[in-house]
């Protein structure tokens, strides 16, 4: 077992990092007279002055959706989504709709575009899994060296993001499958704690909140990745994985999601 202060010293400091307000000159983007995200000034500007379909407001950049439902707002957001990529202010195209919520555990407002969320600080929802070994190593990968975000970084096993329309275990098990060929029907799974993002990157911003999972994987099954997202599959003693985190060699959200589960060990839950 790794000792629980050096866990929690390197969970705070991690934690700084994660957990940033947006700059002060970003504008709330409010839809449904909800706020649902946060857009710099630039974005926020053309948003209000080349489409038809937002307007600045007390420093807020309000969808014009009084009379719209979930349809509406999603086909409103679609066109803006187009017209950010095609101004050059949004990149990475996905052809992934997400859900846009007020909080996490309440109904859908609209779907948009994966690739817009972090233009216009849109919350997203991840679920990442844990995997250990009978013996109580970690199961870890490393991202493909062609991914957009964080090319080369070490990941928990199992981790992406919640699509519109589906749910987490759902989500959960289509990214077991795509990425380590792991079928999770037969393994107890332990849900973890929430870590909640929220930081500056070059997209925009960034806030995601991840759901964590915990699961023992037997011996013999083995692991290979389907989607050509993932370079290696490794099994690591948790102290080599706590000390390649503290050498930076994990993505961050994965970093604080693999602390969760040990901090819980450490604690005695597991």
């Amino acid at each position: 077992m790794t000792d629980a202060a050096r866990l929690r010293a390197l969970q705070a400091r991690l934690l700084a990092r994660a957990q940033q307000r947006p700059p002060r000159d970003w504008l709330a983007v409010v839809m449904a007279g909800a706020e649902v995200g946060v857009a710099s000034p630039e974005v926020a500007s053309f948003l209000a002055t080349q489409t038809p379909h937002f307007t600045l407001a007390d420093y807020r950049l309000l969808l014009l959706d009084e009379q719209a439902d979930l349809r509406g707002r999603s086909a409103l957001l679609a066109d803006c989504a187009l017209r950010l990529r095609d101004a050059g202010l949004l990149t990475g195209w996905r052809d992934e709709p997400l859900d846009v919520r007020a909080e996490p555990d309440s109904p859908p407002l609209a779907t948009i575009e994966r690739a817009a969320c972090r233009t216009l600080g849109i919350t997203t929802t991840a679920v990442h899994l844990n995997a250990f070994t009978v013996g109580g190593e970690l199961i870890v990968a490393r991202r493909a060296l062609h991914k957009q975000i964080d090319p080369g970084l070490w990941d928990n096993l199992v981790g992406g993001m919640v699509p519109a329309g589906e749910s987490e275990m759902a989500a959960l098990a289509r990214e077991a499958q795509e990425e380590a060929g792991l079928d999770l029907a037969p393994l107890r799974l332990e849900r973890g704690g929430r870590v909640h993002v929220t930081r500056r990157v070059p997209e925009g911003f960034q806030s995601e909140i991840v759901q964590v999972f915990d699961a023992v994987v037997p011996d013999g099954i083995a692991l290979r990745n389907q989607d050509g997202e993932v370079a290696a599959i490794e099994r690591r003693r948790a102290e080599a994985v706590v000390d390649a985190i503290e050498g930076d060699q994990f993505t961050l959200e994965s970093a604080l999601v693999i602390l969760d589960a040990l901090l819980r060990q450490e604690g005695g839950d597991r």
